[in-house]
């Protein structure tokens, strides 16, 4: 019975592999830990599956909770990533645009565009610093916070920040003060593959918490919104 259990748990549950494998086989072993003390205590092999996974619970009600906390995982790698590589091409694009570009004799820029490339490093910076507030939010503050509430937020705000960047990449880019042409250098294409890749990827990222974190009708009001990550796994 724990097995079938488990394999109805694994069909049920998408999400970042190295983790989902690591919960599941955590459940798992705790499920045979209860049926060994079931049997200890005089139950016989079926029934003392049955009783472990009775104590374990619903498969959507423990699938829910394993879901959020996979969440949980892939927001956290979602920030820790948006921290790393939003550092790396935030340093990049600033040597490009600024010591790179002013070496290659590129002109003055146009007062409006000095403020948009400002209002983007801003904002980049921003950025960066929220993401790691998250992955300090999805550590220690998780049991105080609403797990799900805030990994729907980080992936939502993510993409908003995407789209934003996207645009504003694509007005500096069009209306920079020279042609690109004309530059000289492998920081360009250094920081236009950065920018393109991380975009893809994060992009993926946020919409994988966004789909692990919506509401399923089988999951009803059983959704473990009230279990804080890992409750299910540590007991």
């Amino acid at each position: 019975m724990i097995d079938q259990y488990v394999a109805q748990l694994r069909r049920e549950v998408r999400g970042p592999l190295l983790p989902r494998r690591s919960m599941i086989r955590e459940l798992r072993d705790g499920l045979r830990d209860a049926a060994d003390a079931h049997r200890s205590d005089g139950a016989g092999a079926a029934e003392a599956e049955r009783l472990a996974v009775e104590e374990f619970g619903p498969v959507q009600v423990v699938a829910a909770g394993l879901r959020e906390e996979l969440a949980a995982v892939a927001a956290r790698y979602l920030a820790g990533l948006i921290a790393v590589l939003g550092s790396a091409q935030f340093a990049l694009s600033t040597y490009t645009w600024t010591t790179a570009a002013a070496a290659q004799g590129w002109p003055e820029p146009a007062p409006w565009y000095g403020l948009l490339s400002r209002a983007v490093d801003v904002s980049s910076f921003a950025f960066i610093g929220l993401a790691a507030l998250a992955v300090l939010a999805l550590g220690r503050g998780a049991r105080r916070l609403p797990t799900r509430r805030v990994v729907r937020v980080i992936a939502v705000v993510t993409l908003v920040d995407v789209v934003l960047h996207v645009v504003s990449g694509a007005v500096l880019s069009a209306y920079a003060p020279a042609s690109v042409n004309e530059w000289n250098g492998p920081e360009l294409v250094a920081m236009s593959l950065l920018s393109v890749g991380s975009t893809l990827w994060i992009t993926w990222l946020a919409v994988s918490c966004l789909r692990l974190t919506s509401r399923r009708a089988e999951d009803g009001v059983h959704d473990a919104a009230h279990l804080a990550p890992g409750l299910l796994l540590r007991g």
